[in-house]
């Protein structure tokens, strides 16, 4: 469980945007597992999100202390999973930007170790994101 709270405390950043760098791990309520980058359906109304491939192709998934998490307009990162150093969300094409070991990386949705690049080498499930590439806990 110590080695969770790391975890919990590296997605404060995730997907958001330079003047949301206090946003929580809460604010994601829906987790989707699938390391497959598919499009939301455009039909998804409500505009919650976690990552960006749950908003509409013109959108991003932007996240705030007050409102959580929800697609709004902007352009996408391109920062790939366990590879790119990120500052906040909007670097990353997943829109999760998490802490590794020397600086933050763009996470992603994963399965397996074997999903994720060498900065954050651990698939591990986070509470109310889902299965998430993150630091190693040693």
């Amino acid at each position: 469980m110590r080695a969770l709270v790391p975890a919990l405390l590296a997605l404060l950043i995730a997907c958001g945007g330079p003047s949301k760098a206090t946003d929580t791990a809460a604010a994601g309520d829906t987790a989707d597992t699938s390391v497959t980058e598919v499009e939301a359906n455009p039909a998804n109304r409500d505009g919650v999100c976690t990552f960006n491939r749950d908003c509409p192709a013109d959108q991003r998934c932007g996240c705030t202390e007050a409102d959580g998490c929800a697609c709004e307009d902007g352009t996408r990162g391109t920062g790939a999973n366990g590879v790119d150093a990120c500052t906040d969300g909007n670097d990353c094409a997943s829109a999760l930007c998490v802490e590794g070991n020397d600086a933050f990386y763009c996470s992603d949705a994963c399965e397996t170790d074997a999903d994720c690049g060498a900065a954050l080498p651990s698939c591990t499930y986070v509470s109310f994101v889902g299965k998430v590439c993150i630091r190693d806990a040693g």
